[in-house]
């Protein structure tokens, strides 16, 4: 009996280390305060607005997105809108208007990028 306590005692300081572990992916994933994005070592904040009438129409913003930020900031627009059309449409499909992959002058705005797309049906 004495054998088994030290056995069970283990196996709940290594099921509380990798609830540890799940909490840090969790926090690199979904960035500070659950709001902003990690891409490149980057935090994005993104925010994606729905056209009230169709709610699979959207546009996207990323502040901060000039110079070496970017790229990251491309890409934390496609998971916005990715993340939204998965919920609207069922599928992460996006037909672009203004996509990530434009040239940089196309999509920033006064070191905002600026995005729009329609979730695909």
């Amino acid at each position: 009996m004495m054998m088994r306590r030290p056995i069970h005692l283990a196996a709940v300081i290594l099921a509380l280390g990798g609830l540890g572990a799940c909490s840090a992916i969790k926090d690199r994933v979904s960035g500070i305060g659950g709001k902003d994005v990690l891409f490149g070592g980057n935090s994005y904040r993104a925010t994606l607005n729905e056209d009230r009438g169709d709610p699979a129409s959207f546009t996207v913003s990323v502040a901060d997105a000039g110079g070496a930020r970017l790229s990251g900031a491309r890409e934390a627009g496609r998971y916005e809108a990715t993340k939204h059309c998965i919920e609207i449409a069922g599928n992460s499909r996006v037909d672009w208007t203004v996509g990530p992959d434009a040239p940089a002058e196309a999509l920033l705005s006064g070191g905002t990028l600026l995005l729009a797309g329609r979730c695909a049906g």
